[in-house]
């Protein structure tokens, strides 16, 4: 036996394995033998190469010590690509001791054994601190696989797992748009109508999961009810329509769906399903799977995660928590996040409600002004529980992504999450909107317009996506039809506070100043404490300069916004543009590098026109209003200062600013 170790210190370990060694030796022990024995040879080689060492070689497997993550991540991904049969590899980084023969004992060694015993054949599974430490190039190309308990320890982990097969997709042909209709319902309580909507509503979302499908937002397609209904095919342009009713009787619901083509009106597709409430959750992905076969697109997710049972009092929890969070109220989803926590102690596989629980918990961390940190944690909980559960969980990684941006400079990072919930859910107006708000903080606006202009596509009669691309459209495109698209957001969602503020927006910067004005009185009726806000006296004053220019006036309107920047933190950010639109670039600078430092004093105090900026504020360097801030040399030290150099250095994705400067040497004063 070795002797006791002497001493404790840090090392990432590397675990490996053959997967299916047992049954492998078997059948042919000579070549399970064989097999090990490449395996360790290759193991030797890369150890070389990444400056490791071997310290076990105990069964099938064999055990790596590393200096750094880095090290240990890329020997495991080398091993892995290497191996002849598949792997299973684990890796930690933890305190071990070292025994005078070489060996390496210790919690570290264990936590790496064991995570290892969780790879998937041919994959790689690490712990947090491996993925925060190494290189950014590496720790991108894993993704979130929620909280685990190893065996035979008390704690769970966040793991995180390698993705190997993530090469570029073929671009598909093109496919069926699709319209789930919200399913009728013989009675007009409030109650069964909530439960109508939600069953809808995760048949809706089970289908927009299956590859090959471009499925039309609930927001949009919820909206045509009775009559109406013949009309959303036309109004929403679908090549198909998806539509059905729901019947409830105390613990049994009955589901009758069909799928018809749009043009025709034949209906390729009926069923009828009858089963116990708590089978509810199974039974969208059965409707899901047969709209896929009905329309000939094949299945790409080989398995899917198993649905929950559910009691009769659950389901109608779950469906009443997601209509309060549509609502968009603090109130309601502060309810909603309530309401979530107990529906998973209950039930703590579901899956799309530890989702909900994390972008309800998000949405909170939006505008609160207190226990920020605690509720980070809580939302980072929840995601990864759900994609425990559940590894295809679109939203769960969109939130991930959102938190990212808690702190700047992990930027490739967070894009790797908003990508990976975009090949789980491509389909998602949500999560196409938020790409579209990661790429214009990083100055792709042009691709970022183009993303949300494909969720308005998808969502036309959501409020805040037609805001949003009602502006894009104006600022880039065509400022009339912009105008129009805003507009009719208006008559649809007269007391939207996002189409509102978009409207006040292109009415001031286009000289409408009857409009703007009349916006600005409509404002104080829709955003309280509005009319006391600096962001608001600062919109009044530049509309007076505007409208009765004069160079004293214009001087100190300059003077005064810095002054109100300094003395409110909350409308910093604003006021900074506002002195980019004047030309104060200097001092736009200025308070641009202060707020973005004191990012917090922001969030907690913006108006709730601001908050689907919160997260994404560096998106306000690159919009159309301060393309004289862009045009000072001193806009790229900002940028270093916020880790966007680098990230544009490593990725070669570089803002449009890059090409539209001609003024300096953009790239150079990147460190390019």
């Amino acid at each position: 036996m070795p002797e006791a170790p002497q001493f404790r210190r840090l090392a990432a370990i590397v675990a490996a394995d053959i997967a299916g060694y047992s049954a492998l030796s078997e059948r042919d022990a000579a070549s399970a033998i064989a097999q090990v024995a490449r395996m360790r040879e290759q193991a030797r080689a890369i150890c070389e190469r990444h400056g490791g060492r071997i310290f076990n070689t105990a069964g099938d497997g064999v055990m790596l010590e590393f200096a750094t993550a880095s090290d240990a991540l890329a020997a495991a991904i080398g091993m892995c690509e290497a191996a002849e049969a598949p792997l299973r590899l684990g890796v930690h980084v933890g305190e071990v001791a070292e025994a005078d023969d070489g060996d390496l004992l210790g919690h570290g060694v264990n936590v790496a054994a064991r995570l290892q015993a969780e790879a998937a054949a041919g994959g790689v599974i690490v712990s947090q601190i491996v993925r925060d430490t190494a290189a950014p190039d590496l720790a991108a190309r894993f993704s979130p696989r929620g909280r685990i308990k190893l065996a035979k320890m008390r704690e769970t982990l966040s793991v995180f797992t390698l993705e190997l097969a993530c090469g570029p997709q073929r671009a598909r042909s093109v496919s069926p748009v699709i319209a789930v209709l919200a399913f009728d319902s013989a009675t007009r309580d409030r109650a069964t109508r909530t439960f109508c909507d939600g069953v809808s509503e995760e048949i809706l979302y089970a289908v927009s999961r299956v590859p090959g499908l471009k499925v039309i937002g609930s927001t949009s397609s919820f909206a045509f009810r009775g009559r109406d209904k013949a009309k959303a095919a036309k109004a929403l342009r679908a090549t198909h329509v998806l539509d059905g009713s729901v019947r409830r009787s105390e613990d049994r619901v009955r589901v009758a769906a069909h799928l018809a083509e749009a043009e025709s009106g034949v209906v390729i597709w009926s069923e009828r399903y009858d089963r116990d409430l708590a089978d509810a959750f199974a039974l969208q992905e059965e409707i899901a799977a047969e709209v896929a076969k009905a329309l000939t697109v094949a299945l790409g997710e080989a398995q899917r995660a198993r649905a929950p049972k559910l009691t009769a009092a659950l389901s109608d929890a779950y469906f009443e928590a997601r209509e309060l969070m549509r609502t968009g109220a603090v109130g309601c989803i502060q309810a909603a996040a309530a309401a979530l926590e107990r529906i998973v102690r209950e039930a703590p596989d579901f899956a799309r409600a530890w989702a909900a629980l994390a972008t309800a918990k998000l949405e909170v961390l939006r505008l609160s002004r207190a226990d920020r940190a605690r509720l980070v944690e809580d939302a980072r909980e929840a995601a990864e529980r759900a994609l425990g559960c559940d590894p295809a969980m679109g939203e769960a990684y969109a939130v991930l992504a959102a938190l990212e941006g808690e702190y700047f400079g992990r930027w490739r990072e967070r894009e790797a999450l908003i990508e990976k919930a975009l090949q789980v859910e491509p389909s998602n107006p949500l999560l196409l909107f938020r790409h579209g708000q990661f790429l214009v903080s990083v100055g792709r606006v042009e691709d970022g317009y183009a993303q949300q202009a494909r969720a308005f596509e998808l969502d036309p009669l959501d409020p805040m996506l037609a805001a949003f691309h009602g502006y894009n459209v104006w600022s880039k495109r065509d400022k009339a039809e912009g105008r129009r698209i805003l507009e009719e957001a208006a008559q649809r969602y007269p007391d939207n506070v996002f189409v509102w503020f978009m409207r006040l927006n292109t009415a001031a910067l286009d000289g409408d100043f009857i409009t703007a004005q009349q916006l600005r009185t409509e404002g104080e009726r829709l955003v309280p404490g509005l009319a006391d806000s600096a962001v608001h006296k600062a919109g009044q004053r530049m509309q007076e300069l505007m409208m009765a220019p004069s160079p004293e006036a214009f001087m100190k309107l300059g003077e005064d916004f810095a002054a109100m920047a300094e003395a409110e933190p909350s409308a910093a950010l604003d006021l900074a543009v506002a002195l980019s639109v004047l030309g104060f670039t200097g001092p736009a600078l200025a308070i641009f590098q202060e707020a973005l430092d004191n990012v917090d004093a922001w969030r907690t105090g913006a108006l709730e026109a601001a908050r689907p900026h919160i997260g994404y504020e560096t998106a306000l360097l690159f919009i159309d209003q301060t393309i004289q801030l862009r045009m000072n040399p001193d806009f790229p030290k900002l940028c270093t200062r916020l880790g966007l150099s680098r990230y544009w250095r490593e990725t070669e994705k570089w803002p449009d600013c890059a090409r539209e400067i001609n003024s300096y040497d953009f790239k150079a004063a990147c460190g390019a």
